[in-house]
């Protein structure tokens, strides 16, 4: 520093994304499988409950499944997270509060 020059540091991580392509559509949702991710947030289940219900009356949705995140601030298991997108045609993260 000079006289009165001021060094700002921003102490942050950088934040570095990578950049994905966004996941390939469903032609349609009649007869697929849909998995429903709970993130154990309050009313997440709630939320996913009333989805199912809806995805299955009126869209025509063959299957479910569900899992539900043991707490919001951990990941879905890479293992459980790939059983269920290998098992579904499409998938929903639910997250509320």
């Amino acid at each position: 520093m000079h006289g009165d020059e001021v060094t700002i540091v921003n102490p942050a991580a950088e934040d570095v994304t990578e950049r994905l392509a966004p996941a390939r559509r469903v032609a349609s949702l009649a007869g697929a499988r849909v998995a429903l991710i709970d993130n154990s947030k309050h009313n997440a289940d709630r939320f996913l409950d009333t989805l199912a219900t809806l995805l299955v009356r009126d869209h025509g949705v063959a299957k479910i499944e569900r899992y539900r995140k043991v707490s919001a601030s951990v990941p879905t298991p890479p293992e459980t997270l790939r059983r269920l997108l290998e098992a579904s045609d499409a998938a929903v993260h639910g997250v509320a509060d």
